[in-house]
């Protein structure tokens, strides 16, 4: 998406207010299981397959997943207010279905609906759009202290996030865990597709460092996915730390592993054995169409992506995940396709993904 493209579009999903004008949505109370996107014993998108052979564990797994879910909202106020019949919910569910769906063999699976910040957030230039995050992060907040009180029963959990989720997943660590009796019970933290610039992990993640190899414990996963040369239009976003919000280049090196090696080089490396792309399919649902506001009720599935074949490496100046390959090239044709790859951060390595878990756990305990 060129400049051009990106200013005609956040013109039409731009708050018609500023946040403290805007209604803010009711608080959601985590004890009621219906503000909950995804638990053990609710039969939903967390539970999709591509291949129905696979080992579906649904519940009393040794280890949990907290996930929380990326940017689905698109609408013109600052936060979402969790309405079940709206397309954002929907969208979570889309994200339950092929991205946390990775640990449906492995972990009983929790994730919170939240008051999500809107996708404007991310490129307001007042302060609205960290006001939307932090009550958005609120929310995270009071759902994983519910979850650790009243769901984990003392196992060993790992975290999820992706896009908005992982950067709440950053502030979750550095205000819940790091440093903390519950880091003992901490497998890792698979923090994907937002930024987290080099220079400030360390001073960040004093006591959780920075995953080097496929099982690594206590630590943190994340990376970033386009095609090999991409270097991506926009020049900052918003980054928590925790003496506050601050403003990113995003051309910076940033922290990242190749989810096809678990290794932390810059060489090319070909799929792994494991290795499995999925897509999220519904012969009635546009994926293009992020205007919608109702929930569209369209039957989804999840599958296998046709073509399989790419290579990948992480780019020794941005840290970047670069792709290249047969099904790189059949992106290209896609219409809404621009080289950043963002929303297939999970989908293109969600079968060694799958796998990685399973490791990272045979490690921890």
């Amino acid at each position: 998406m060129n400049e051009e493209k990106l200013h005609n579009w956040l013109e039409l999903v731009k708050p018609i207010s500023s946040f403290e004008d805007c209604s803010i949505p009711d608080k959601p109370d985590y004890s009621n299981l219906n503000n909950w996107a995804a638990y053990p014993e609710k039969n939903a998108q967390q539970f999709y397959l591509p291949d129905q052979n696979l080992t579906l564990n649904k519940s009393h797994n040794d280890v949990d997943v907290f996930y929380i879910h990326p940017t689905g909202f698109f609408e013109k106020v600052w936060n979402s207010n969790m309405d079940k019949t709206r397309s954002a919910f929907e969208r979570t569910e889309m994200m339950l279905g092929n991205q946390v769906s990775a640990f449906n063999d492995s972990c009983n699976i929790y994730a919170p609906e939240y008051r999500q910040a809107t996708y404007y957030s991310f490129f307001a230039k007042d302060k609205d759009g960290t006001k939307a995050l932090d009550l958005a992060y609120e929310d995270v907040e009071s759902s994983f202290d519910y979850f650790i009180e009243n769901l984990n029963d003392n196992k060993p959990f790992i975290l999820m996030g992706h896009s908005q989720g992982a950067l709440h997943s950053h502030r979750l660590i550095v205000n819940k865990i790091q440093g903390t009796e519950l880091q003992k019970r901490f497998i890792c933290a698979y923090a994907i597709g937002y930024m987290i610039p080099e220079k400030h992990y360390d001073s960040m993640f004093t006591l959780i460092p920075a995953s080097q190899s496929a099982i690594d414990t206590n630590c943190i996963i994340s990376w970033s996915t386009v095609v090999e040369g991409f270097k991506r239009e926009r020049e900052k976003t918003v980054f928590w730390t925790p003496s506050g919000w601050s403003t990113e280049l995003m051309k910076q090196k940033i922290v990242s592993i190749n989810p096809f090696s678990w290794q932390d080089n810059n060489d090319w490396e070909e799929a792994p054995v494991n290795h499995s792309s999925v897509i999220t399919k519904s012969p009635n649902f546009d994926f293009a169409d992020r205007l919608s506001i109702n929930h569209s009720g369209a039957k989804k599935s999840l599958a296998y992506a046709r073509e399989q074949r790419f290579s990948t490496r992480r780019n020794p100046d941005n840290g970047l995940i670069e792709t290249r390959g047969p099904l790189v090239e059949k992106m290209r044709k896609m219409a809404t396709f621009t080289g950043d790859l963002h929303s297939y951060d999970v989908m293109l390595f969600w079968g060694c993904f799958r796998e990685n878990i399973k490791d990272r756990i045979n490690a921890f305990l």
